[in-house]
């Protein structure tokens, strides 16, 4: 009976100790740090903290959940411009897609989708945001297209959260970030952590990372 107990509990124990493999698997981290992210830390903070994270885990963007990025006039976006590195003009069907770095305008894509050298394609260059257009003129811009009757009442979209640019005070009125962490298991697998970043009170409080694998196939082949 003794003996039946003893290889019963080694049993039980070498059972707790097995690594639990079932997909996915999630993880709740309430005090410390994860993914180089610190619990407590001010949105200021891990804003600063989750941009040092991108180079050390090759990400590239944080998305902000429920956070308002469409407007109506140009004046409400002025201070935000900076931060983000595309912004979508939009009515019903028509528009475009402006894509931006530090310095210029890199891409312009038409509602069709097609790739343009300036919109709006009708307007004058001086009012227009063309194709390598400094950054500091977008706004300017903006003020110019909004101001001709036929595009008063589009609307203007934020997009793109990239953490090359500068962290956006906007962010800190919001409880969750998420962002994606991609590794490679091995040829043919890759590994996906879908992160979250839970604040309460203006601090983090919890970074939960959900942990998931893919098949992965190579389409040159």
């Amino acid at each position: 009976m003794k003996q039946f107990l003893f290889l019963l509990i080694l049993a039980l124990f070498l059972l707790s100790c097995k690594k639990d493999n079932t997909l996915p698997r999630t993880e709740a981290t309430t005090s410390g740090s994860k993914w180089g992210i610190r619990v407590g830390s001010s949105a200021a903070d891990v804003y600063t903290q989750l941009q040092a994270s991108a180079k050390q885990n090759n990400f590239e963007d944080v998305d902000v959940i429920g956070q308002k990025l469409t407007f109506s006039k140009p004046e409400e976006v002025q201070q935000r411009l900076k931060f983000y590195s595309m912004l979508n003009v939009q009515k019903d069907a028509d528009g475009a897609s402006i894509v931006y770095n530090e310095s210029n305008v890199i891409n312009i894509t038409g509602a069709i989708p097609k790739t343009l050298n300036k919109w709006p394609e009708t307007a004058a260059d001086e009012i227009a945001v063309v194709q390598n257009e400094p950054v500091d003129n977008i706004y300017n811009k903006l003020l110019a297209i909004y101001k001709l009757p036929e595009y008063a009442d589009y609307t203007i979209t934020l997009a793109y959260k990239s953490l090359t640019k500068g962290f956006d005070p906007d962010m800190g009125n919001y409880n969750e970030w998420s962002f994606y962490i991609f590794k490679d298991v091995k040829p043919g697998l890759s590994g996906r952590n879908y992160v979250r970043l839970i604040f309460s009170s203006g601090k983090l409080k919890q970074i939960i990372t959900e942990y998931n694998e893919f098949e992965v196939y190579n389409t040159n082949q």
